[in-house]
């Protein structure tokens, strides 16, 4: 679903405590832009593998902030909201955002209400729900509750101790959608949908099929993307599928590199093409069909590659 929000160009927000795994979420994450897009890091603290995904091909851009916490100044380094005022004119790009910390949340927010801030907006804040979200970015970092509703999306994450266990365990633990027609409070008005909640008995996120009637956010990508409701999904079941196949691959091969962000997104882009090239032909995807060609290529291509290069 994730993948799917960041192909629709959807603002999302990842939010947990120190050690949730936030930024490893939002790393993941970025393996999920098209490569054909230009990425802008903007972060303090180095955290996110800009190195590693220009090695593999991505077209990355990395901005480094001056900390508001720091008391240097380093010639090199930029306050945070004139490195995003200088992302911003760079123009169409996924801009990633390290950690919305201060001031730099006002100027984000003015560019994403008026459509400037490029395809794809991701960050992460500190919270641990998306209602905190809505408290720090409105409350604390004075952005208006007008402009925070150009976030589409709030993702949280969360160490989660089983059974009372000392060992933490790194969870995603809700999806939330932030809805557009309420003005103050998104608590009281309903502007917060859950899409996805976590079941810690069963160690699983499960999908709130009822709240799914109310997305608003769904009902703007099919007005936009003019895909009907039925192929969303479709296209939401075949992303989870070829990351289920790319495991049971893995596992059948004996080939752990295979999950490796050098070949999945090999394999991201041999699906987008397979999908593209019956597009172009028929006008539509038949999404079994697809995915058949798909798991045929990964079989007998892409693990024997990996596999070589195991060797």
């Amino acid at each position: 679903m994730l993948t799917f929000f960041i192909d629709s160009q959807a603002t999302m927000l990842i939010t947990g405590s120190r050690g949730s795994g936030k930024t490893s979420l939002m790393g993941a994450l970025m393996l999920e832009i098209l490569q054909n897009s230009r990425i802008i890091i903007q972060e303090d603290t180095l955290e996110l593998s800009a190195d590693y995904m220009k090695k593999i091909g991505f077209n990355v851009q990395r901005l480094k902030t001056r900390s508001p916490i720091g008391t240097s100044e380093n010639d090199n380094e930029l306050a945070p909201e004139e490195a995003l005022r200088t992302a911003l004119r760079l123009g169409d790009s996924a801009l990633i955002i390290g950690e919305v910390r201060s001031k730099e949340a006002r100027t984000l927010y003015e560019a994403m209400r008026v459509g400037a801030a490029g395809n794809i907006v991701m960050g992460t804040i500190h919270g641990d729900s998306a209602y905190s979200v809505w408290d720090r970015i409105v409350n604390d970092l004075e952005v208006p509750t007008t402009s925070f509703k150009a976030t589409d999306i709030v993702v949280v994450a969360r160490p989660i101790r089983f059974r009372g266990s000392l060992q933490r365990h790194r969870r995603v633990v809700q999806v939330t959608e932030v809805k557009k027609h309420w003005n103050h409070d998104p608590s009281e008005e309903g502007g917060l949908l859950d899409l996805m909640s976590y079941d810690a008995a069963k160690d699983s996120l499960y999908l709130m099929e009822d709240n799914l009637k109310e997305s608003d956010l769904f009902g703007r990508i099919s007005n936009i993307s003019g895909l009907g409701i039925e192929k969303i999904w479709k296209t939401i079941r075949m992303n989870a599928d070829s990351k289920a196949y790319l495991v049971d691959m893995k596992n059948e091969f004996k080939v752990p590199q295979l999950l490796e962000a050098e070949s999945t997104v090999v394999a991201n882009n041999k699906l987008v093409l397979l999908k593209e090239d019956q597009l172009e032909e028929f006008g539509s995807v038949d999404y079994d069909e697809v995915m058949g060609k798909w798991k045929n290529w990964v079989r007998n291509s892409l693990v024997k590659r990996v596999k070589g290069r195991g060797a």
